[in-house]
């Protein structure tokens, strides 16, 4: 049977820990209308069975298995999940972030079914787990600047703006997608863009689509440890970027803005400094307002920590788990 919502849950080299703490955020939901698709990554220990049996125990059976017997990256990961997913909706996770509470998912389905966005993103609330086991909440929210996706004063120019020239982008953790578009998206950055799924967002503004906010919190983030976060890490994203604007410049070779935004962000040391001085300072100014206010912007501490213990709480019903 079709379902609205399919969750896609992403990994590669999960902790066993954190994996059955997110499939927690998951069995304390208050409904279960919605398919799980478990994307393996290559890991040479999945979990599946265990995973499998675990969801089994406390009534959940709705899930599937994509299994790729080679690591390939974040971007092929899900586009096999999605391949096999029957959702008209797409929604991702990975072991150590969570859903926020037990009527997360009731809400988004009620969103997903009275709006029908093409795209639509939330909010997350960030935390850490130090090493006493400690849970710690953190500042931090994506994108900086909300006011272009307000439905009173949408602004399909400002936002493209931002996510392509500001790096003012959307986490993909809470982000929700059409099935149709988000496919067709990950098949043309497949084999381009390997560990960035979430870049899809900003071809979607590129191509005019209506990117719908919400003012909640769908997302506990475990903030340092992701590819996005991990300062390790941030090479290959850097890269990434550059490989989806190249990509996007191939789709839209017409489109200004993206133009612009490959010139900056492809302004390496093969040019000279006047150069690329001059690329830097006209394109993306470093005194104007916007980027003067992203500096100084103290991101607010979202979330009620007592629903992420609640996660960390829940009570296991087997004794062999």
């Amino acid at each position: 049977m079709a379902q609205t919502l399919s969750i896609i849950l992403a990994q590669y080299y999960p902790d066993k820990t954190q994996l059955r703490h997110t499939l927690d955020s998951l069995l304390i939901q208050d409904t279960y209308d919605f398919e799980l698709i478990i994307a393996d990554d290559g890991s040479p220990e999945d979990y599946w069975d265990d995973t499998r049996a675990y969801l089994a125990a406390h009534g959940f059976t709705n899930v599937k298995l994509s299994k790729n017997k080679v690591n390939q990256g974040t971007v092929t990961n899900m586009l096999h999940a999605v391949e096999l997913a029957s959702g008209q909706w797409i929604a991702g996770i990975s072991p150590g972030d969570y859903v926020y509470d037990a009527s997360t998912v009731r809400w988004v389905l009620d969103m997903l079914r009275k709006d029908a966005p093409q795209v639509a993103f939330g909010k997350s609330a960030y935390y850490r787990q130090e090493a006493d086991d400690t849970l710690v909440q953190l500042p931090g929210e994506t994108p900086f600047d909300r006011t272009p996706y307000e439905a009173a004063h949408y602004d399909n120019k400002a936002i493209r703006r931002n996510v392509l020239l500001y790096d003012d982008g959307i986490s993909g953790i809470e982000t929700m997608y059409e099935r149709r578009i988000f496919l067709d998206a990950l098949q043309k950055m497949n084999g381009r863009v390997r560990f960035a799924e979430d870049f899809a967002t900003r071809m979607f503004a590129v191509q005019g689509l209506h990117i719908r906010c919400y003012d909640r919190i769908l997302r506990w983030y475990e903030y340092g440890t992701g590819v996005s976060t991990n300062e390790k890490a941030r090479a290959r994203m850097d890269a990434d970027w550059r490989a989806m604007l190249t990509l996007m410049r191939e789709l839209y070779p017409q489109d200004r803005m993206v133009r612009l935004a490959w010139e900056y962000y492809h302004n390496d040391r093969h040019k000279s400094r006047l150069v690329r001085g001059l690329i830097g300072r006209l394109v993306v100014p470093q005194n104007c307002a916007f980027k003067k206010a992203q500096r100084s912007w103290q991101p607010p501490v979202n979330g009620d920590i007592a629903e992420l213990k609640k996660i960390y709480a829940y009570a296991e019903e087997d004794t062999h788990a």
